[in-house]
């Protein structure tokens, strides 16, 4: 470490990094620049904002493996606060930067490797709300919050801000300047990779890393007695209204940046003492609001939260208003939403990536696939409570979901950002038990399909379809073994004419029947009396006629006989110039278990031939077979409940809200 002095009041300024080339004294705050062994001054840092955080110069830490130290950092100020780059240095020589907002850290290096043409321009960038295009060639396109470019990679653009700088402290291998605004433009790329590109210089500085948990930092010698960022240890403060007077509770100063009065609809700034106006919602109403202001909210695998801030919107489609509600969660270290939507909850929890796109309107985040659900514009009709920006009436929003039940992605889009969360299906009985007892009776049960409710048909369709296969596989060979077992040995066959004797139709056994039954030979069947036996018919000559046969299989040693009828029937014939054909020449029966011994066929005929007409069919008797009928049977009693249930889901899908 080596020591210059300041050269506006002699106090010693300390560098610990070689790259570090200007630094701000720590006694009078004036900004020098290191030229050789002195410090020339090229201006005044104005004075840091208390904004909570917990690092400070000389904190350390390790991320991913890899240790550093803080050792100092420029601070800018933008619409939702202040935002924090801590400069550090990492014990192999290389340096970085920590970001720091809101309790969200990002652990950034900056990229120089990219040339001044690849970068988005920004004509006016001391504008309130600059336009920002694509690069290259002569290219006018616009680019919005949301929208996807190439810098070196690609990378979707996430914000648009514009941030104050505030001033600094410690060493730092950058110039800044108290006072200064520049554009920030907030990037990702869907793989874990975030960005920031800093328009205060030119060309501008693109800083690329990883976002960090304050656990991932493992960061050591913090400040005493500092209070991170919505921790929840600052006590609430009460207030008055500036617009009805009303006293109001603001739960957390140390999260919330405006508080919008149950009572009149006023939106007020709540970062300075003196309140400022900032929006007025005409309408008060708490019809629909089930959680009031302050309602604990216990959700299993949650943290325990409380509402606060609750925000009705719509939108419009076809010329119908949809309504729901949004409810802020806060709990120490964090936030979340609970959104109610025809009375089906959903827990929603902000994401820093970006998901990544996929072929079929998908989007994929972590390893699970989400379908393009819907997309509508969102208006906000009432606000609550506090928030953690400053809230104004009529904001509005591009809303797109995606859904893959019981989660959802859903981004909320502007002409600043775009806005990313993860919700979760919460069933009725498990927000009713989340909830105080007296908020929880008022609730309703749903009557529609929630966006992404879990599908009951679906996940029953799973199981079964995966049952249904294991069993129809273990069937199938089952019933290969049996055909390659089986025998089909053929105990008797012969051939024989028939000759109508009665009128044609005429039943068996009725008056006008004209007897033709035979016998056949005596033949023997051998075998197990497990054994089955199949009797085939066969009449090829058969022509637009049936033949009926009762046919009775007769054991010779004890008189028993085995009863069936078989029917071969063949039809066809041309309507309207196309063929048709049904029925065939041929039919067979099986019987199950015929013991061995000696049998003879006994078989009467009945048909619609005219009398003195006939046909010739030969009979054969087989032992030991295996028919495919069995199976295709189970298969349709398996499989027939399947597709019931299909559809089953598919009408719950159909149902979605």
């Amino acid at each position: 470490m080596s020591e210059l002095s300041c050269p506006n009041c002699g106090a010693p300024v300390p560098f610990l990094n070689k790259a570090s080339v200007y630094a701000v004294c720590p006694n009078c705050r004036t900004l020098s620049l290191k030229n050789d062994v002195q410090l020339e001054k090229i201006g005044q840092s104005g004075e840091l904002a208390d904004d909570n955080t917990v690092i400070r110069i000389g904190t350390e830490g390790t991320f991913r493996k890899k240790n550093f130290k803080v050792l100092g950092r420029i601070q800018l100020k933008f619409d939702l606060g202040y935002w924090n780059e801590w400069y550090v240095s990492e014990e192999d020589g290389g340096t970085a930067w920590l970001g720091e907002a809101q309790g969200i850290y990002f652990y950034t290096r900056i990229d120089t490797s990219l040339p001044a043409d690849q970068f988005p321009r920004v004509p006016e960038p001391t504008s309130e709300y600059p336009r920002i295009y694509e690069a290259g060639h002569g290219k006018k396109d616009r680019l919005s919050p949301g929208d996807t470019f190439t810098l070196g990679r690609d990378w979707t653009l996430k914000e648009i801000s514009v941030a104050e700088c505030v001033g600094g402290e410690g060493e730092l291998p950058l110039n800044f300047e108290t006072g200064y605004r520049a554009v920030l433009l907030d990037i990702a790329d869907g793989e874990d990779n975030f960005g920031t590109i800093d328009y205060s210089d030119d060309p501008p500085l693109l800083f690329v890393g990883h976002a960090a948990t304050f656990q991932e930092l493992q960061l050591r010698n913090l400040r005493e007695n500092a209070i991170a960022f919505g921790a929840g240890l600052v006590q609430a403060r009460s207030i008055q209204c500036v617009g009805c007077g009303a006293s109001l509770n603001q739960l957390r100063p140390d999260f919330s940046k405006s508080i919008a009065c149950e009572y009149c609809g006023t939106v007020m700034d709540t970062e300075q003492q003196d309140l400022k106006v900032i929006a007025k919602f005409e309408e008060v109403s708490k019809e629909g609001i089930y959680l009031p202001l302050g309602t604990q909210v216990k959700l299993p695998g949650r943290p325990e939260s409380q509402v606060l801030g609750i925000m009705k919107k719509s939108s419009e489609e076809d010329g119908e208003t949809f309504r729901w509600t949004d409810y802020l969660l806060h709990y120490p270290g964090g936030y979340a939403w609970l959104n109610e939507n025809g009375n089906n909850w959903t827990y929603f929890e902000p994401l820093l990536g970006v998901p990544k796109w996929a072929s079929g309107l998908k989007r994929i985040y972590g390893k699970e696939k989400y379908d393009w659900y819907a997309k509508s514009e969102s208006n906000t009709d009432l606000a609550l409570g506090e928030f953690y920006w400053k809230v104004k009436s009529g904001e509005k929003a591009e809303i797109e979901d995606y859904v893959s039940p019981p989660k959802m992605l859903s981004s909320e889009r502007t002409e600043r950002e775009i806005f990313w969360s993860k919700g979760t299906f919460v069933p009725f009985q498990t927000m009713k038990e989340a909830l105080p007892l007296e908020v929880a009776s008022k609730l309703q049960k749903p009557e529609d399909i929630g966006a992404c409710e879990p599908n009951p048909y679906k996940i029953r369709l799973k199981r079964n379809f995966r049952i249904a296969v294991v069993l129809t596989t273990i069937f199938f060979f089952v019933e290969m073994y049996g055909c390659i077992k089986a025998k089909e040995e053929v105990v008797y066959q012969g051939n024989f004419a028939y000759v109508q004797t009665s009128p044609a139709g005429t039943d068996i056994g009725t008056f006008n029947f004209h007897d033709n039954s035979f016998v056949t030979d005596i033949f023997e069947i051998k075998g197990e009396p497990t054994d089955n036996v199949e009797i085939k018919i066969d009449a090829p000559n058969l022509d637009n006629k049936y033949m009926y046969f009762s046919v009775a299989l007769i054991n010779a040693d004890t008189d028993i006989a085995y009863d069936t009828a078989i029917e071969t029937s063949y039809y066809h014939g041309v309507d309207d110039g196309e063929s048709w054909s049904e029925g065939s020449t041929s039919g067979s029966k099986d019987m199950a278990e015929i013991p061995p011994g000696h049998y003879y066929l006994r078989l009467e005929t009945q048909s619609d031939f005219r009398p003195g007409a006939g046909a010739k069919y030969n009979v054969k008797v087989l032992r030991d077979v295996m028919s495919p009928a069995p199976f295709f049977l189970f298969g349709m009693l398996l499989w027939l409940p399947l597709i019931y249930t299909f559809f089953k889901s598919y009408y719950f899908d159909s149902r979605r809200t």
